[in-house]
C-alpha cells in the first residue's frame, strides 16, 4: 500500500528526507482487494513509498501530502510508531500496517458491538507492538502484534484511560513486555501497570493495574509523561497535566526491580510529590491540555540514550513550552527552564470562523510546535513564536481528529474520518541559523549553518560585534575564518599596535590555508615568528621594569626598616606583593608565548625559511629559539660551532654525544680533547661507529700532564683495544707509543702486559716497538721484544748489562734449540763469575738451569779459585759420573753377551 501522494522521484526525496530526520515513511498496500480494502499497484515503488518530484533543495521545509488509502469505514484514531500505523475504523476493526512492506496488512476486531464503537483513545507503544484501546464507557482493550482481535482488560472496568507514559527502558528492548507504564484516567487518577501478551488463546487478559496517586483537584488528565534521569537511571521524572495545571514530579523508582504483580513502584514518589505538589497553573477556562515531549539522542561515552529536552502543553490562553534539564534535582526540585507561553495564533484569513478555535492537539519536532486544528495545521517556531507553516485541509466539511508523531522514524501524521494526511518536515532547520544570528547567538547560528556562505556570513557578523565590542583577539579569530579580503583585515588591525591581536589573526588565517598554498603559509610562519620574537622582547622588558620595581621597593622597605612606622612598611609590603605578583604573570605570559612559537615552527617545519629564521633570531637577540630551531633542523654542527665560539665545550660535548655524526667528532675533537679531555672520552666510549684512528690527530694534540691524572688518550685507545676489539695497528703503535711515554722506568707492568697479550699475533711493530722502548729506556720491554724477535742473545746481553740476572734466565729459557739456550746459560754463569759472584750462587745458577754440569762451568773460574765452595757439587758431579759409567759398563758386557749368542747360534746353524 502507498500513503503518499504520486510523485514521479522517489528516490532522491526519500533519501534526503532520511539524513534529515524527516522521510516519508508509508508503505503501499496490495492492489487485490483484502478484506474490503483496494488500492492501484502503480501507486507505489518495490520499498513502499511513493516517489516525489520534489528536489531536496525547492522542497518547503513543511508539505502536507494526502495519502492515496481506501478506508472501508470512518476513522476512529490513528496512531503511529516505529514505522507502524494502526487505524480504529467503524466496525470495531483495527488495522495494522507495516509502513515498510506493501504487502503487510492486518486485521483483528474488537470484541464490542461493531456499532457502538464510535470514538476511542488509541495508545501505541514506542516498539509499535502493543496497542491500548479506551472508549469514553470506560472500556479497555489490549491489542499485541499477530493477534487477530483485542482482548478486554477485565482489570480496568470503569476507567477511561486518557494518557499514557510508556517506559523510555522499553523500547530497544527485546522483551515482549512494555515494562512499567503509568496511565492517567478521566477522573483524575494515575495507575500503574505492565502490558503483557501472555496466551493469545485467552478471551480476556487479567493485566493487573495499580491506582498510584490521585490529583489533588479531580481534573481529566490530559497528559502523561515518564522520563528517567540520563545520569541516575533510578530517578525519575513524571509529568501529569489537565486542563489547568501541569504537575512536575521528581523521585526515585526503581524500574529495574519491580515488574508484573509486584507492588506499585511509583506509588510512594507520585503520592508524596501531590501531597505538597510543584505544578504550573494557567488561570481561566480549562484549555485542551495535551502534553508531548520531544526526545533527542545522546551519546553517554560510548553508549548512545534517548533523553527528553522539549514539552509543550496546550492551555487555554497558548503553548507552554520549555526545556528540561536534568541534573541534581530532588523531590519538590523543577526541571523546566526556558519557559514561554506563546499565544495561539491567528488564522491566515481574518473571516475564518475558527478564528476563535483552540487546537486539540499538539507534537513537537526539533524546533517547531505543530498545532492541530479542526480545519488546518500550523507549525510555530520555537525561538521566534512565529508561524512558519499554516496548512488548511481542501474539503471545507472535513474535519482534522487528531496530530501524532512517530518518536522513532520523525514522521507527523493527521487524519479526519476519510483521509490520512502525512505533513513531511524537510530540513527544517535551514532558517534557524538566522534567527540565532539575529539574537547574536553566532555559535548556535554557526552549527545550523547548511553551507559555506552562511558561515561566513555568521562569521563575518561575528567578528565585526566583537571588533564593535573591543575584543580584538576573538575578532581576529573570527575574521581569519571569513573570507574578508586579507590585507583588508590586517591593515584594520595593524591600526591598534598590538602584536597580540594580529598574531591571533594570523595563526587563524594559517589553519584555513591548504597544504599546497606553500607561498602563502611561509609568508605567514615567517611574519608570527617575527611577531612572537617581539611579544617575547616586550615581555622581558616588562619583567626588567618589574625587577626594578621590586629591588627600588627593597631599598623603601629598609629604609623604612632604619625609620619603623606600621603604616608606610604594610604599604610597602603589599607593594612588593604586588610587583611579585606582576612578574610572576609576566613569566608565564612569557613561558606560554615561548610554548606557541616552539608548536608553530615545529608544526610548519618545512615552510619555515632557514636562513631568514636564524637572522631573525640573532636580530632580537633570541639564543634559545636560535639553539632551539637548529637543534629542530638537525642542523647540530651549528650548535657545536655555536657552543664553541662561547667556549662552552662540555655544552658543545653533550650535544655531540647525543646528535654528533662520525665527521662531526673527527672535526671538533681536536679542540675539544685539549680543553675537556675527561668528558669527550666519556662521550667517545659511547660512540661505537667511530673510527679511531682518525681520532688520533685529536690525541696528538692533547698535551698531558703527568699531575693532571690519568692520560686521556691512553684511556680510550685502550678502551677500543680491549672492549671494542680494534685490530687496527695504527691504533696499536700510537697506543704503544703512549704507553712508552708514560711508563716509568721502574714500573713498566702497563708496557709488559701490553707487549705479552698483543705481541704473538703481531698486532703493533715490533721493530718500532723496539725503537721507542731503547729510545726511552724501557729495558725490561727492550728484552722481551729482543725475545719477541728471536734475538735471545741480545736479550740476555741486555739484561745482564742492566745487572738482571733473573731476567736474563728467563729469555735464556725462551729458544728452542737446546744448545743455544746452553749457550745462553753459559753466558749467564760466566758473568756472574766475572761479577764475581759468590760460588755457592754460580751452583745455584747450575742446579736451576738442568742444562749445565760443574765441569761446564769450572773453566771460567780463575785458577787460584778455592775447590771448597762447591766440592760437594764436585763429588756429585763424579758420583753421577761414577754411576754413568757402570751403567756403560753394564750396557757393553750385555753388550759383548749377546753378540756371543748370536755367534753360537751361527755357527750352530752352519753345522
Amino acid at each position: 500500500m502507498s500513503l503518499l501522494d504520486d510523485y514521479a522521484d522517489y528516490q532522491s526525496s526519500a533519501q534526503h528526507h532520511q539524513q534529515n530526520g524527516a522521510q516519508s515513511s508509508a508503505a503501499a498496500f496490495s492492489s487485490q482487494p483484502q478484506d474490503g480494502l483496494a488500492l492501484d499497484v502503480n501507486e507505489f515503488d518495490t520499498d513502499g513509498y511513493i516517489a516525489t518530484t520534489l528536489e531536496a533543495e525547492d522542497a518547503p521545509v513543511f508539505s502536507l501530502d494526502t495519502v492515496q488509502f481506501r478506508v472501508p469505514n470512518k476513522i476512529i484514531s490513528l496512531a503511529v510508531s516505529n514505522d507502524i500505523l494502526v487505524l480504529v475504523i467503524e466496525g470495531a476493526k483495527v488495522l495494522r500496517i507495516k509502513l515498510q512492506e506493501a504487502h503487510s496488512i492486518a486485521e483483528a476486531s474488537v470484541p464490542v458491538n461493531p456499532t457502538s464503537l464510535r470514538a476511542c483513545n488509541v495508545f501505541l507503544d514506542p516498539s509499535g507492538r502493543h496497542l491500548l484501546l479506551s472508549t469514553p464507557q470506560g472500556e479497555s482493550f489490549y491489542y499485541y502484534e499477530g493477534w487477530d482481535a483485542a482482548k478486554p482488560l477485565s482489570r480496568f472496568k470503569n476507567m477511561e484511560v486518557t494518557a499514557v507514559a510508556w517506559n523510555s527502558s522499553a523500547w530497544s528492548s527485546a522483551t515482549s513486555s512494555t515494562r512499567t507504564i503509568l496511565l492517567g484516567t478521566h477522573d483524575g487518577k494515575v495507575y500503574e501497570t505492565e502490558l503483557r501478551p501472555g496466551s493469545e488463546k485467552a478471551k480476556r487478559s487479567d493485566i493487573a493495574v495499580h491506582c498510584v496517586a490521585e490529583l489533588p483537584v479531580r481534573e481529566r488528565v490530559t497528559g502523561l509523561a515518564m522520563e528517567a534521569f540520563p545520569a541516575r537511571r533510578k530517578h525519575h521524572l513524571v509529568l501529569i497535566t489537565t486542563g489547568t495545571r501541569m504537575y512536575q514530579i521528581v523521585g526515585a523508582a526503581d524500574l529495574e526491580s519491580q515488574t508484573g504483580d509486584k507492588s506499585a513502584v511509583f506509588e510512594a514518589m507520585l503520592r508524596n510529590g501531590l501531597t505538597n505538589p510543584n505544578f504550573q497553573e494557567i488561570p481561566g477556562m480549562p484549555g485542551p491540555g495535551a502534553l508531548t515531549v520531544h526526545h533527542r539522542e545522546t551519546r553517554a561515552g560510548s553508549r548512545a540514550q534517548i533523553v527528553a529536552t522539549d514539552f509543550a502543553w496546550l492551555t487555554s490562553m497558548g503553548v507552554f513550552f520549555g526545556r528540561l534539564t536534568f541534573g541534581a534535582q530532588e523531590a519538590g526540585d523543577s526541571v523546566v527552564e526556558n519557559a514561554a507561553l506563546i499565544p495561539y495564533p491567528a488564522p491566515s484569513s481574518s473571516t475564518d470562523i475558527s478564528s476563535t478555535e483552540q487546537p486539540s492537539s499538539l507534537s513537537l519536532t526539533e524546533f517547531h510546535i505543530l498545532l492541530q486544528y479542526s480545519d488546518r495545521v500550523c507549525a510555530l517556531n520555537m525561538l521566534n513564536s512565529k508561524v512558519a507553516y499554516e496548512q488548511t485541509i481542501g474539503s471545507s466539511d472535513e474535519t482534522l481528529q487528531g496530530l501524532t508523531v512517530d518518536e522513532t522514524k520523525h514522521t507527523c501524521w493527521l487524519y479526519s474520518p476519510a483521509n490520512i494526511y502525512e505533513l513531511v518536515v524537510t530540513d527544517e532547520d535551514r532558517d534557524v541559523w538566522g534567527i540565532y544570528l539575529s539574537r547574536h547567538q553566532f555559535d548556535m547560528a554557526l552549527e545550523h549553518c547548511y553551507n559555506d556562505m552562511q558561515r561566513d556570513m555568521v562569521l563575518r557578523a561575528q567578528a565585526e560585534h566583537l571588533f564593535a565590542a573591543e575584543d580584538y583577539v576573538q575578532s581576529a579569530e573570527c575574521f581569519a575564518r571569513t573570507s574578508v579580503n586579507f590585507e583588508e583585515v590586517v591593515l584594520r588591525f595593524m591600526e591598534k599596535k598590538d602584536n597580540m591581536v594580529l598574531r591571533s589573526y594570523l595563526v587563524a588565517k594559517l589553519k584555513t590555508l591548504r597544504k599546497q598554498d606553500h607561498t602563502q603559509i611561509t609568508l605567514l610562519v615567517m611574519w608570527l615568528v617575527e611577531i612572537y620574537l617581539s611579544i617575547i622582547g616586550d615581555i622581558e622588558a616588562k619583567l626588567a621594569s618589574a625587577g626594578m620595581a621590586i629591588a627600588s621597593s627593597s631599598v623603601t622597605q629598609m629604609n623604612t626598616t632604619a625609620e619603623p612606622s606600621s603604616s608606610s612598611s604594610s604599604a610597602s609590603n603589599n607593594s612588593s606583593e604586588s610587583v611579585l605578583s606582576v612578574k610572576a604573570a609576566y613569566n608565564r605570559e612569557k613561558s606560554d608565548m615561548q610554548k606557541e612559537l616552539h608548536a608553530l615552527v615545529e608544526e610548519h617545519k618545512q615552510a619555515v625559511d632557514p636562513k631568514t629564521t636564524y637572522q631573525l633570531a640573532e636580530s632580537h637577540g633570541r639564543r634559545d629559539f636560535w639553539l632551539f630551531y637548529a637543534s629542530l633542523c638537525g642542523d647540530y654542527e651549528r650548535i657545536v660551532e655555536y657552543w664553541m665560539e662561547k667556549e662552552e665545550c662540555v655544552r658543545a660535548i653533550e650535544v655531540l654525544g647525543h646528535y654528533g655524526t662520525p665527521e662531526m667528532f673527527y672535526k671538533y675533537s681536536p679542540a675539544l680533547m685539549s680543553a675537556e679531555p675527561v668528558a669527550l672520552v666519556d662521550v667517545l666510549m659511547r660512540q661505537p661507529k667511530l673510527t679511531p684512528n682518525k681520532l688520533i690527530p685529536a690525541f696528538m694534540r692533547y698535551g698531558h700532564e703527568p699531575s693532571g691524572g690519568a692520560n686521556q688518550s691512553i684511556r680510550y685507545l685502550r678502551f677500543c683495544i680491549q672492549k671494542q676489539m680494534c685490530r687496527d695497528p695504527v691504533v696499536y703503535n700510537y697506543y704503544l707509543t703512549l704507553l712508552v711515554k708514560e711508563s716509568d722506568t721502574d714500573d713498566e707492568s702497563e708496557l709488559m702486559s701490553f707487549l705479552t697479550t698483543y705481541g704473538k699475533d703481531m698486532l703493533y711493530d715490533p721493530d718500532y716497538a723496539l725503537r721507542m722502548c731503547k729510545r726511552f729506556r724501557r729495558i725490561q720491554s727492550c728484552v722481551h721484544l729482543y725475545s719477541l724477535l728471536r734475538l735471545y742473545e741480545d736479550a740476555v746481553e741486555l739484561a745482564l748489562k742492566q745487572g738482571d740476572i733473573e731476567l736474563a734466565q728467563i729469555h735464556a729459557e725462551r729458544p728452542d734449540d737446546d744448545k743455544l739456550c746452553k749457550r745462553l746459560w753459559l753466558k749467564i754463569a760466566q758473568h756472574m763469575i766475572q761479577a764475581k759472584q759468590p760460588a755457592s750462587e754460580v751452583m745455584e745458577l747450575v742446579r736451576r738451569s738442568d742444562r749445565l754440569g760443574v765441569e761446564d762451568i769450572l773453566p771460567f773460574f780463575p785458577d787460584f779459585t778455592r775447590v771448597d765452595d762447591f766440592k760437594d757439587d764436585i763429588c756429585v758431579a763424579l758420583e753421577d759420573y761414577e754411576l754413568q759409567i757402570q751403567d756403560l759398563r753394564g750396557e757393553m758386557d750385555e753388550a759383548t753377551r749377546t753378540a756371543e749368542a748370536m755367534q753360537r747360534d751361527m755357527s750352530s746353524l752352519k753345522n
